[in-house]
């Protein structure tokens, strides 16, 4: 069971870094709501997990639990809000590559991309839309000043390229894009909503793995 863990210097700062991006909402009032909060006292030893990159906590019979559930935070928020447009920009991306990529490695990863990130966007809308929050439009412009997103120019760009040189541009510009989303979740880490919190998990560890495999890619093109 989740246990409350004070908050350390590195997660108020990554918190404020999240914060100040530029997001599909507007002021800076906390929409979030807190969780509720109950203490029980153990009964037998248990193991509960730490948040993501934390380590676990042992309880031992007899001593007392908080156990911290629901709510959700302002960062919780924003991440949801921003990672809606930026992976549906991903799948823009991921989508010209059926009929522009040369090397099939390419298209191996975009469809990897396209398997991973779609699902996922229906999962954030869900999230969303389960707390009574506005999901972005699906007409929303790409220019969000979040990191890692291509300028409608670049994404014009890779338009229009094929074959070899759009080989290129893809891995150059997915790279930048994942490196992007990997900043946006380390910084929701400091958020309190578990399901954000392994989304923003999932997001940096599957993203990381794939800028490598990218890299590899585009070093023996």
């Amino acid at each position: 069971m989740p246990r409350a863990t004070p908050g350390t210097t590195a997660a108020a700062a990554a918190a404020l870094a999240l914060l100040t991006l530029a997001g599909c909402s507007g002021g800076g009032t906390d929409r979030g709501i807190a969780a509720s909060t109950t203490t029980a006292t153990s009964d037998t030893r248990v193991i509960a997990p730490g948040r993501p990159g934390e380590t676990a906590d042992v309880i031992e019979p007899g001593e007392e639990i908080e156990i911290v559930e629901g709510g959700y935070s302002e960062v919780d928020i924003r991440f949801v809000e921003q990672m809606i447009p930026h992976h549906r920009q991903a799948l823009e991306m991921a989508e010209l590559a059926a009929d522009r990529a040369q090397d099939e490695r390419v298209l191996l990863v975009a469809d990897r991309i396209t398997a991973a990130q779609g699902p996922e966007i229906t999962v954030l809308e869900n999230w969303l839309e389960q707390r009574g929050l506005p999901v972005p439009p699906a007409d929303a412009t790409h220019d969000h000043g979040l990191p890692g997103m291509i300028t409608p120019l670049q994404l014009e760009q890779l338009t229009n390229a094929s074959g070899a040189e759009f080989d290129e541009l893809f891995l150059t510009y997915m790279s930048q894009h994942h490196a992007g989303a990997i900043e946006m979740a380390a910084a929701a880490l400091s958020g309190t909503d578990q399901l954000a919190l392994e989304l923003a998990t999932d997001v940096s560890v599957t993203q990381g793995v794939e800028i490598d495999r990218m890299r590899e890619i585009l070093d023996s093109l």
